[in-house]
């Protein structure tokens, strides 16, 4: 029996999914998706997001908003950081213009991941990104815990560009469009008490979905 903790680079997941042209994949239960790459009697530790809202659109927050609602009503960590403002000469207007960073989530993933690690949290820790930058820490775990499983799911469509990084690791996978379309969140979100506390986005809704 293996314990399993499951970490999700939030965007990275996002992008890929965007990509697929099917936004109801984006009410996606992370709970449930952990859960589908458990094997027979494995535990599953936890499930942790990591995120940085889009503080400056209000629409993207609001949506934002009411899926880590949505998440922490399934007992789903969320972990969150920021987008910093910058000025960027841009080529398109011939000035400077403002742009915006995400900051502190990469080492918020890699640090959260080292610390279960030291701690003994998992015999096995999934990693649903294909960003190259995480590629030192999957060495790290790779080198300093060697009974550490460390499985890569590479968002869909991103399998080529997590090459590297699945080739640091012990296990691979790529997330398919079919296994998320089996993972969503119901159209409205209760807590433990029954109460309402997020409802999916109109345009997350596709034409047919069971309630």
């Amino acid at each position: 029996m293996a314990k399993v903790s499951f970490y999700v680079d939030g965007f990275n997941l996002y992008h890929a999914i965007s990509k697929l042209q099917r936004p109801e994949l984006k009410w996606l239960n992370l709970r449930v998706l952990a859960a589908s790459f458990l094997e027979k009697h494995d535990t599953l530790v936890d499930v942790t997001y990591f995120t940085a809202p889009m503080v400056w659109n209000a629409d993207k927050y609001q949506r934002h908003r009411a899926y880590i609602a949505a998440l922490i009503a399934q007992r789903v960590a969320v972990v969150e950081s920021r987008f910093l403002k910058r000025k960027k000469y841009c080529n398109g207007f011939s000035r400077y213009c403002d742009f915006y960073e995400e900051k502190q989530t990469d080492v918020a993933f890699a640090v959260r991941v080292l610390t279960d690690a030291h701690l003994g949290l998992m015999d096995r820790a999934i990693l649903v990104t294909a960003d190259s930058d995480q590629i030192p820490l999957v060495r790290q775990l790779v080198d300093c815990f060697p009974t550490l499983a460390v499985h890569i799911a590479a968002p869909p469509g991103r399998m080529r560009e997590a090459r590297d990084l699945c080739n640091a690791a012990s296990h691979r996978s790529e997330i398919s469009e079919g296994r998320l379309a089996t993972c969503l969140l119901p159209r409205n979100v209760t807590d433990e008490s029954g109460r309402v506390v997020a409802r999916c986005p109109v345009s997350y809704l596709p034409s047919k979905r069971p309630q």
